[in-house]
């Protein structure tokens, strides 16, 4: 009985020890996750954008961004329309 309990308290104490291992390791990723996330908030604010509100920031380029092609285009097909005729005697 007494190498019963031995195993066991030998099989308990690799457990602990591998679990407190693992503990450590997840506390250094976590730690690491943290310097990411700081330095990533530092160079969004080094941009003069606000980190809490960029979601908004995001929604606002891409609406530009669409205006801006949308608007192009237009002035292509205006410039085409104009350049009709002369291409036109071109040929």
């Amino acid at each position: 009985m007494s190498q019963d309990l031995d195993g066991r308290l030998t099989a308990a104490l690799a457990e602990r020890d591998r679990l407190s291992a693992l503990a450590q390791k997840i506390q250094g990723r976590k730690e690491a996750a943290a310097k990411a996330l700081d330095e990533l908030r530092a160079e969004i604010v080094a941009k003069n954008l606000d980190p809490d509100s960029l979601d908004e920031t995001i929604e606002k380029l891409e609406v530009a961004y669409e205006q801006a092609v949308a608007k192009l285009e237009q002035e292509v097909k205006a410039a085409r329309e104009s350049l009709t005729p002369y291409l036109e005697k071109i040929r």
